[in-house]
């Protein structure tokens, strides 16, 4: 039984895939299964996999027809024979320590989740020797959904994550989705764990890429932003520590979603409208002192004086 079991699904990653295949093998910490999830790849993915395959045997393939990133990460997890799981994107890469900085705290610590800081990079990450300091926190579960929900240290994707198989078990991404799922997942598994360990060291390099999601215009797969941000704030409901940043986040999705929408309006008339009606609906009780002027001005706006909101939207262009 390996140590880590390494999840990566693919969809047509044929020009990134060997660059973060390479740097999950060259991990220093070498006792790992490699779960490539091929998902309907029709460029040169699945054959760059295979390729590396036959110089390295801990990587082991599975197709499937194309049916998106959660089912993906779902069959991996279903696979998955190793003591923890880590989820990684096809297009970013390691610091060749990373896993074994992960488990080390994680083992060191007895903790359900390890987490490392993550280093957002625009072009090719340069070549460099690194001096590792590698701090550490032991954080309750409360302290990790705060930061979740706030923004903060925990960021809402799940490949910056060295979760223990046992406690994810019967966690699963939810299939159909496009967008925060990761951070529903997360969410789940913090609310499953009992100790978190965090070490603000960047070692998952994230490439911010032209075509991601979240730089795409608008289209209704930013409303399943909304759904998590819903289900999130209904399951911390009642829960004086945490409703409040439930409150935020769910404050923060639909303001951001209006944002977007707010040129596609007259396309999306009945979206839009109930976008605003659950702004106004909601709460401001305590949140405005975690919200920047901005987004302060832009909420009150919208819930006492929409017409002053679009006046703003329109001079702003």
């Amino acid at each position: 039984m390996p140590h880590i079991s390494v999840i990566i699904p693919v969809y047509n990653a044929g020009n990134y895939i060997v660059d973060t295949l390479n740097s999950v093998l060259q991990q220093t910490l070498k006792d790992i299964e490699v779960i490539v999830v091929n998902d309907g790849s029709n460029d040169q993915s699945l054959v760059e996999c295979y390729r590396l395959q036959e110089i390295d045997k801990r990587i082991i393939i599975i197709n499937q027809d194309n049916q998106g990133v959660s089912k993906a990460r779902n069959v991996g997890k279903q696979n998955a024979t190793g003591d923890y799981i880590i989820f990684i994107d096809a297009d970013d890469e390691l610091d060749c320590r990373m896993l074994e900085i992960l488990y080390t705290q994680a083992r060191k610590t007895d903790s359900d989740i390890s987490v490392c800081g993550v280093d957002r990079i625009f072009e090719k990450k340069q070549e460099e020797k690194k001096k590792y300091h590698c701090n550490y926190e032991e954080i309750t579960v409360d302290q990790a959904i705060e930061w979740l929900l706030l923004g903060q240290k925990i960021e809402s994707g799940a490949w910056n994550k060295l979760f223990k198989a046992s406690t994810i078990e019967d966690v699963h991404f939810e299939e159909g989705k496009k967008i925060n799922e990761d951070k529903y997942f997360v969410f789940r598994s913090l609310l499953k764990s009992k100790k978190i360990v965090y070490c603000a060291e960047k070692l998952y390099y994230y490439y911010c890429r032209e075509n991601s999601v979240t730089n795409q215009s608008f289209s209704e797969r930013w409303f399943d932003s909304l759904y998590f941000a819903d289900r999130i704030y209904e399951e911390l409901k009642g829960r004086n520590n945490l409703e409040v940043f439930a409150r935020y986040q769910l404050l923060i999705a639909y303001y951001t979603v209006l944002r977007r929408m707010y040129p596609f309006r007259d396309q999306y008339k009945k979206e839009y409208q109930l976008v605003i009606d659950k702004i106004k609906s909601t709460s401001f009780k305590s949140v405005f002192s975690y919200m920047d002027k901005k987004q302060v001005f832009g909420v009150l706006s919208i819930k006492y004086c929409i017409l002053l909101y679009k006046f703003m939207r329109c001079v702003s262009k």
